[in-house]
């Protein structure tokens, strides 16, 4: 757990079979927290993939998330790592490579989403990442598609190496210019890494 400013506030939602959800301190601009399970320690390797489930129960703007594999414990955009990000609802395809540069893709023309583009209060977002079984020069996979509900919304050439570590993470701030409690809720977080024998 790594506080950005103020810390989150996290409850289990019982009465949905345990979602968490979590409610960012009303007292700057910016706070948040970020979830992750160890620091810097996996390598995503071909084959590898991760499933979550996200959803705004209120407001849809005054809050941006990232979900995935990344590096980043704060709003900043992670240097390496294969994500999703919500930027106040606005859904973005992502992988970082502090060795080999970065890559992103808007999610667009989604029949699930606001315009295509943007996340519906109240209903769950269904996320994949899946990357390649080929390797690319690097080490690493090849590619990384991803999926929404779903449907298949961006395919990217991924440019990190075996070398570079990442760590599985939940990421959460506020971004309404001042004071706000502002809420996202997080339903599952699933993951696969091979691990070489």
């Amino acid at each position: 757990f790594d506080t950005i400013g103020n810390a989150s506030t996290y409850a289990l939602q019982t009465a949905l079979n345990g979602v968490l959800r979590a409610t960012t301190a009303a007292t700057a601009n910016g706070d948040g927290s970020s979830l992750r399970l160890f620091t810097d320690g996996l390598v995503i390797k071909p084959g590898t993939w991760f499933k979550a489930a996200v959803m705004r129960p209120a407001a849809l703007g005054s809050l941006n998330w990232r979900i995935g594999f990344d590096d980043s414990v704060t709003a900043t955009r992670p240097t390496k790592g294969v994500t999703f990000e919500s930027a106040n609802g606005v859904l973005t395809c992502a992988n970082d490579s502090a060795a080999n540069g970065d890559l992103s893709q808007a999610v667009t023309g989604h029949p699930d989403l606001t315009s295509g583009t943007t996340e519906v209060v109240g209903s769950w977002v269904h996320l994949e990442a899946r990357c390649s079984g080929k390797a690319n020069a690097n080490g690493g996979p090849a590619e990384v598609d991803y999926f929404v509900n779903g449907r298949h919304v961006a395919k990217l050439p991924c440019l990190l190496s075996s070398t570079e570590t990442v760590e599985a993470k939940l990421v959460h701030w506020q971004t309404s210019g001042g004071a706000s409690a502002v809420a996202v809720q997080f339903g599952y977080f699933e993951a696969f890494i091979p691990r070489a024998y």
